[in-house]
C-alpha cells in the first residue's frame, strides 16, 4: 500500500476517482486527481515510487480478473455437466 499523502494523519475526504484509481487512464489522471482534491502536487522525489505501485497493483488487479474470469467459465461448465445442459441450454443460458 501506497504512504499516506499527508503527514497529519488527516486529509481532505477522496473523491470518487480516487477511490476507484485503477479505473483511472494512466499515472497523469491519477496525478491530476491528486492536485484536485489535496490541492498539491505529489512531491517530485515520490513520484516514481507512487507510479510504480500504481502500474504494479493494476497489473496484479488484471491478472486476478482473469483468473476469476478462468475460473467462472469452468464453474459454468461444471454446472451445465450436472444439468446435463445441451449446447443450446447452455447457449440460452450465456
Amino acid at each position: 500500500m501506497a504512504p499516506s499523502l499527508w503527514t497529519n494523519g488527516r486529509g481532505p475526504k477522496l473523491s470518487t476517482k480516487l477511490k476507484e484509481w485503477r479505473l483511472l487512464p494512466d499515472f497523469a489522471a491519477f496525478r491530476a486527481e491528486i492536485k484536485k482534491v489535496f490541492k498539491a502536487d505529489i512531491p517530485l522525489s515520490e513520484r516514481s515510487d507512487r507510479e510504480d505501485w500504481i502500474t504494479r497493483d493494476r497489473a496484479e488487479m488484471t491478472r486476478l480478473s482473469a483468473e476469476t474470469t478462468q475460473a467462472e467459465a469452468q464453474i459454468d461448465k461444471i454446472v451445465y455437466q450436472l444439468f446435463d445442459l445441451t449446447p443450446d441450454e447452455t447457449g440460452l443460458l450465456e
